[in-house]
C-alpha cells in the first residue's frame, strides 16, 4: 500500500490529503531494512537475512517444545521431527514470498512464544498435574503390546497354515476364548481321550494358552489372532465343533460356509441362567445344548418355544468345572485356615462390586482377623486394564499374608480353599458352595442383566431363587457393617450345609461324571456320522455302477 500511494498518488485522490500524507510519511526501514520489499533467494543482502531468522527461529520454538511442552513431549520422535521440519520448510518458504514485514513478525513471534512457553511451565509447573512416570510406564506398555501384537500376528500365520492343511481331516474341533477356559472341556476331553482314538484340534485365540504345554500327542493346538479367527471360523470342515462362546453366527464368529452340516455344540461357562446372563437369541444357531441341568433345560425348551426357533438336541451333561472342583476339595487338607479366608469375587457387569463398594468391603474386613483374596472376574481385566491397574496401586501397599489380588484364573484353588465368597451376581458362588456346602454373601449391586427381555418367559432365573438358599444377601448400604454379616455366616455354616447340598443334587445332571456323559455323546454321534458318509458313498457308487450297466 505505501508502495502504491508514493509511486501514483493521484490514483488515491478520493481519498482525504492528510490520510495520504500519512500513508506517504510512513518509514519502513528497520535495522537497514525495508519492510515492505520481499526477500529474493537470487539475492543476498539484508532481506536474504529474514527468511532465514524466520527458519531459525522456527526451528528452535519446534526443539524448546519438543523439550518443554507437555502435549509435545508425549509425540513419538517421528512425529516431533517431522513437524519441526514442516515448520522450518514452511517459515523460510513464505518469507521468500511476503514482505520482509511479516517474516520478522514471525521471527518474533516465535521468540515470544518460547518465552511464554517457560513463563506458564513456571506458572503452572506440569509436574504437579501429570504423572510423567506413569506416562513412560504407558508408553513401555503399548511399545510391549505392539511387540507382542507382531509376534503374535506372525504365530497366528504359521497355525493357520498347520489348520488349512489338517482341515479336511478334522473330525472334532474345541475352540476357546483363551487358557482359563480349558477347565470347562477338561473332563469331556479326558474321557474322549480315554474311551476313543479320537484327534482333538484345539483352537484358541490365546498365544499363551496352557494347552501348548499339554504333553498330549492327541491334542493339536493352534492359535487363531482376532482377524483370522473370523475366517478360519468360516472354513471349517470338522463334523463338530464344541464351544463356551455364545452367539454363534450374531457376530464374528460365523457357523461354516464349507460345510452345512457341522455340528455346533455349546457348553455353558457357568452353572446360572441361560435366559438372564446371556444377549437375546444367544443359542439360536447352536444345534446341540450340553445342559448342566434342569433348570436350562427348561429355559432352552421355553425360549425355543416363544422366539419359534428349530428345536436344539439338549444333552443331560452336567458342569464339568464343579466336578472336578468337588473332587479336588474332597482330596485336598481340610486343615481350617490360620485365619478365615474370605474371596472377593465380582462379576464384571455395571456397578460391579469392584466399581461400586470394594473400598467399603475392604475397610470392613482389612485387619479384622480375616485373609482377604481379591479375584477380579476374567472379563473385569480384560477389557478395564487402566482401572484394574489402579485398584492393585491403590491397595499395593496392603499386599502380604492377610491381603492378595489374584488375576491368574487357570486354578480354582483360592476358590474352594476360601471359608467365604463374597460376590455380587457372579456364578463363582455357586462353585464355592456346591463344591465346599459353605454358604456365600451376596451383595445387591445393581442385578447383572444382559437379556433385558428374559421375563418374556415364566421361569424366575436360578440366579435370583438361589441366592437366599446358598447364603445371604446384603445391600450396599450395608456394607459399613460387612463384618457382622461375615461374623453371622461363618459361625452357622452347618446350617446351611443341609440346604446347599440338596440345590446341588437337583440342579446339576451327572453329578461327578459329567465328562463321561459328555464325551458319550460326541463319539456316538461321530460314529453315526462316519456310518452315514460310508452308506452315501456305498449308494453313490452303486448308482454310479448301476448308470454304467444300464
Amino acid at each position: 500500500m505505501v508502495e502504491l500511494v508514493s509511486s501514483d498518488p493521484g490514483a488515491f485522490s478520493s481519498f482525504d490529503s492528510g490520510v495520504i500524507s500519512a500513508i506517504q510519511g510512513l518509514k519502513m526501514d528497520f535495522l537497514g531494512i525495508n519492510l515492505a520489499a520481499t526477500p529474493s533467494v537470487t539475492r543476498l543482502d539484508l532481506l536474504f537475512l529474514v527468511p532465514v531468522l524466520a527458519g531459525l527461529t522456527a526451528f528452535l520454538l519446534c526443539w524448546v517444545q519438543n523439550r518443554i511442552n507437555v502435549l509435545q513431549i508425549e509425540q513419538s520422535r517421528l512425529s516431533q521431527w517431522g513437524m519441526t521440519v514442516f515448520m522450518i520448510a514452511f517459515s523460510t518458504y513464505f518469507a521468500f514470498i511476503v514482505p520482509a514485514g511479516v517474516g520478522l513478525y514471525w521471527a518474533w513471534g516465535n521468540l515470544f512464544a518460547i518465552g511464554v512457553m517457560y513463563l506458564v511451565n513456571l506458572i503452572y509447573d506440569p509436574k504437579k498435574y501429570i504423572d510423567y512416570k506413569a506416562l513412560e510406564q504407558i508408553k513401555k506398555d503399548v511399545a510391549a503390546q505392539r511387540a507382542a501384537d507382531k509376534r503374535n500376528r506372525k504365530l497366528a500365520r504359521k497355525y493357520m497354515k498347520l489348520f488349512n492343511s489338517n482341515s479336511e481331516h478334522m473330525k472334532l474341533m474345541f475352540y476357546s476364548e483363551g487358557s482359563g477356559y480349558y477347565k470347562y472341556f477338561a473332563n469331556i476331553i479326558d474321557a474322549i481321550l480315554k474311551n476313543s482314538k479320537l484327534t482333538i484340534h484345539y483352537v484358541t485365540s490365546d498365544p499363551d494358552d496352557a494347552i501348548f504345554r499339554k504333553d498330549e500327542p492327541r491334542i493339536i493346538p493352534y492359535y487363531a489372532d482376532e482377524t483370522r479367527l473370523i475366517s478360519l471360523m468360516m472354513k471349517v470342515e470338522a463334523d463338530i465343533v464344541v464351544m463356551t462362546t455364545p452367539d454363534l453366527e450374531k457376530y464374528h464368529i460365523k457357523r461354516s460356509k464349507v460345510r452345512k452340516d457341522v455340528e455346533y455344540i455349546y457348553i455353558d461357562h457357568a452353572c446360572s441362567s441361560l435366559n438372564l446372563t446371556y444377549r437375546t437369541g444367544a443359542f439360536d444357531y447352536f444345534d446341540t445344548i450340553f445342559s448342566v441341568g434342569p433348570d436350562q433345560t427348561e429355559e432352552i425348551r421355553a425360549l425355543e418355544a416363544l422366539r419359534g426357533t428349530k428345536k436344539k438336541k439338549i444333552v443331560e451333561c452336567g458342569y464339568g468345572l464343579i466336578d472336578n472342583m468337588i473332587a479336588a476339595y474332597g482330596a485336598s487338607d481340610k486343615t481350617p485356615n490360620e485365619k478365615p479366608t474370605i474371596l472377593i469375587a465380582p462379576s464384571w457387569q455395571y456397578d460391579n462390586i469392584m466399581d461400586s463398594c470394594l473400598d467399603g468391603l475392604i475397610e470392613g474386613l482389612y485387619g479384622k482377623g480375616y485373609r482377604i483374596v481379591i479375584r477380579p472376574h476374567p472379563q473385569y481385566v480384560r477389557r478395564f486394564p487402566v482401572r484394574m491397574k489402579e485398584i492393585i496401586g491403590k491397595y499395593g501397599d496392603l499386599f502380604g499374608d492377610d491381603f492378595a489380588i489374584e488375576t491368574d484364573f487357570s486354578s480354582n484353588v483360592t476358590v474352594y480353599t476360601a471359608d467365604l465368597v463374597i460376590t455380587d451376581w457372579s456364578a463363582i458362588a455357586y462353585e464355592f458352595s456346591f463344591t465346599t456346602l459353605k454358604p456365600s454373601l451376596f451383595i445387591n449391586t445393581k442385578m447383572k442383566v444382559v437379556n433385558k427381555a428374559y421375563k418374556k418367559i415364566d421361569i424366575v432365573p436360578f440366579d435370583i431363587t438361589a441366592r437366599d438358599i446358598i447364603g445371604k444377601s446384603v445391600d450396599k448400604d450395608g456394607v459399613p457393617e460387612i463384618g457382622e454379616a461375615v461374623a453371622y455366616l461363618l459361625s452357622h455354616q452347618d446350617e446351611y450345609r443341609g440346604s446347599i447340598e440338596k440345590l446341588r443334587s437337583e440342579h446339576f445332571y451327572n453329578l461327578g461324571s459329567s465328562g463321561e456323559a459328555g464325551a458319550k455323546y460326541i463319539t456316538d454321534r461321530l460314529t453315526r456320522k462316519k456310518k452315514k458318509k460310508k452308506s452315501a458313498a456305498v449308494s453313490g457308487t452303486d448308482a454310479e455302477n448301476d448308470a454304467e450297466t444300464a
